[in-house]
């Protein structure tokens, strides 16, 4: 709604069973993320974030119902790797931080190439132990959680 020539947005608080998922392949859908994390309990909003031309950026956001289901879902993807298309590279679930209220990204707007059908040949699943796509995810969950440790330890110089 435009106010004195600038577009006015109301954001809401954050939902309390909210998660930001990260590392979402390029062609996850609002629907397909909705339908991945439907395996934990009912998803009242799944969102794919997009930039400014609409394409995707990795991250999504998904609502569910209550607490536990969110809990529940945080836990399964933190101990396993859950992948949501024929690349092995395991999302990354974590409890939202605040609500980033986008339009996201439709099923009906991804692009279906060659590459969308190859991606959607197998449905969002948890890689088996043992196999390897587990061994694939599991790297790419190291090299995440070591980039995250790098990002959280204050930068040093080399100096003594």
């Amino acid at each position: 709604m435009p106010l004195h020539g600038k577009q006015l947005r109301v954001r809401f608080a954050c939902h309390s069973a909210s998660l930001t998922v990260r590392n979402l392949p390029q062609y996850v859908s609002n629907e397909l993320l909705e339908e991945a994390f439907s395996v934990f309990s009912q998803v009242e909003r799944a969102v794919v974030i997009v930039d400014d031309p609409g394409r995707p950026s990795g991250k999504g956001i998904v609502e569910f119902s209550g607490k536990p289901a969110a809990r529940k879902a945080l836990d399964r993807c933190s101990e396993g790797s859950f992948l949501l298309t024929t690349f092995p590279r395991p999302v990354t679930v974590e409890p939202m931080d605040q609500l980033d209220d986008e339009e996201g990204l439709p099923e009906k707007l991804v692009i279906k190439n060659q590459q969308f059908h190859k991606e959607r040949e197998q449905p969002p699943r948890f890689a088996q132990p043992g196999s390897f796509e587990y061994e694939y995810a599991m790297r790419w969950k190291a090299l995440i959680e070591m980039e995250k440790q790098q990002q959280d330890q204050p930068w040093q110089n080399g100096s003594s």
